[in-house]
């Protein structure tokens, strides 16, 4: 019996869902009833400043052209990720943060649903499938944020899966040239990432290229890729800014000490839990490397090399190589138990997976459906009932200068002049207190290396912090207790705590 294929009972159990819309409920429901749905929006300070950007366009109907949340900058936006925010801040002014959470947690189940179903196509057994697919969520779980980024992960997986099908003959390249160049638009609007469609086609290309040569083969394969490759990369410049948006996405990859100013463009710590995920997937490609010797194309040597290569010099792509890797893996251990099916554990393997059965997929619309629906009545504040949510989400205020916002809008006179703030604070004040802007936020793609210089400055803070300081008129901080600067602050007379908190302390300069 084929593995991909409905077990035979699987007529009788029409109503059941497949496992792969059981792995989608299971991870749609638990990313919004447990405590992930609080990390989600609160890992970093992204959302809030997604959410206030969306907020804006919604709000004038049209595109943020001209970047104004900083007091230390003002120029001309990229509105790399205009439509995301669009679709963020929609969700958030619908159901509050439960809304935003609602969308992320859809995108993050219908990557691995998805991943799930492609490696069931392919002919992997459905126990191991799934193993795989945990395994690669386990990777992908350090980004699990409520960001634009999840719209990356979900493309990526359809481009590789879409290639991958394309270079084993079971789909048309016709299939490709009305599916991947509209997808490219979109991309390009959801995300700054969308280069990573045009490298997933460049490696199958020149792969292609490389297995006719050695084979003596047609290069029909080339031609075509190529194609897509040209048709996709002006599909890009389709966006509010065109060409000038693939151009700072390359100069900012291109500068490295502008591009690791965040630890995910930087390379991945393995001491940290996060990276366990990447550790446990390359493990499992030593072990199939091993045991299952694959004979490899130089497509996948592209694949595996290329992003492994891009994984270990910045942790944010660590979910991709997860997505394009898992494939290849499930191919190497399937063609490894069927050449040895006749060996004794083999045998066991096959008794022990025939009982789990991937039910067939008549249910499987009507139960996502079910479980979407009663998430939303449960969590979110529908506006045709009102009322609020049973499950309320926000920012913890362990985490995030709630107290602190709260008192500062309530006695706007205690500060005077502009703010200094916490780098990781910068998003969620320019949501949560919008008529305050701060010194900086995670966009450094934006303002460029020299204003990160000198907010380093005053953040150490180093010689010169005072001349920084008044550079921007600077005249009151809101820092982490532990905040090195605070211990200059509070014995100078020419600053005043003016609040303070377990978390934050606020200092004012003295009039």
């Amino acid at each position: 019996m084929n593995p991909a294929s409905p077990h035979p009972d699987a007529q009788r159990r029409w109503w059941l869902p497949s496992l792969s819309a059981l792995l989608w409920v299971i991870l749609f429901l638990g990313l919004n009833f447990t405590s992930a749905r609080i990390v989600l929006i609160s890992g970093d300070s992204d959302p809030a400043l997604h959410q206030r950007l969306g907020d804006w366009m919604i709000q004038h109907h049209a595109i943020v052209r001209e970047d104004n949340l900083l007091h230390t900058y003002h120029g001309p936006s990229m509105a790399k990720e205009w439509l995301s925010e669009v679709l963020v801040a929609a969700a958030g002014q619908w159901f509050g943060w439960n809304g935003v959470v609602l969308l992320a947690a859809s995108l993050i189940a219908t990557c691995f649903w998805l991943l799930h179903r492609q490696l069931l196509a392919e002919g992997c057994r459905a126990a191991l499938a799934t193993v795989l697919v945990l395994a690669a969520m386990f990777a992908c779980s350090m980004h699990w944020l409520a960001r634009p980024l999840l719209f990356t992960h979900l493309l990526t997986l359809v481009f590789a899966w879409q290639l991958r099908w394309f270079q084993q003959g079971r789909i048309p390249a016709r299939r490709l040239f009305v599916l991947l160049p509209p997808l490219m638009v979109l991309w390009a609007n959801l995300h700054g990432a969308f280069p990573t469609g045009l490298v997933l086609i460049a490696m199958y290309a020149v792969g292609s290229a490389i297995d006719a040569w050695r084979q003596s083969a047609s290069q029909a394969k080339l031609k075509q890729l190529a194609a897509l490759f040209a048709i996709c990369g002006a599909a890009c410049l389709i966006n509010p800014v065109g060409w000038r948006l693939p151009a700072q996405i390359v100069s900012f990859l291109g500068s490295r000490e502008l591009s690791t100013v965040t630890t995910e463009f930087g390379s991945p710590n393995f001491h940290t839990t996060g990276m366990h995920g990447f550790l446990l997937l390359l493990l499992l490609l030593a072990t199939g490397l091993i045991i299952s010797r694959p004979k490899l194309n130089a497509t996948d040597v592209l694949v595996i090399g290329g992003w492994g290569y891009f994984a270990l010099l910045s942790a944010r792509n660590v979910p991709i190589f997860a997505l394009v890797v898992t494939p290849i893996l499930a191919q190497w251990f399937t063609e490894f138990t069927r050449a040895n099916q006749d060996s004794a554990w083999v045998r066991r393997y096959r008794d022990w997976t025939v009982g789990i059965p991937n039910t067939g997929h008549k249910a499987d619309a009507t139960v996502i459906a079910i479980a979407a629906v009663g998430v939303l009545l449960v969590l979110a504040k529908p506006g045709i009932a009102g009322g609020a949510p049973l499950f309320p989400t926000g920012f913890p205020p362990d985490r995030y200068p709630v107290a602190a916002l709260d008192y500062v809008r309530m006695h706007p006179d205690v500060v005077r002049g502009e703010m200094f703030n916490y780098f990781l604070w910068g998003g969620y004040i320019e949501f949560a207190l919008p008529q305050r802007k701060p010194f900086i936020d995670s966009r450094n793609y934006s303002y460029g290396i020299d204003l990160f210089h000198e907010f380093r400055t005053a953040d150490e803070p180093k010689l010169g912090w005072e001349a920084v300081f008044g550079k921007y008129d600077v005249g009151w901080t809101i820092l982490p207790v532990q905040h090195p600067l605070n211990r200059i602050l509070e014995f100078s007379p020419q600053w005043t705590l003016v609040y303070s908190n377990q978390l934050t302390l606020v200092f004012s300069r003295v009039s």
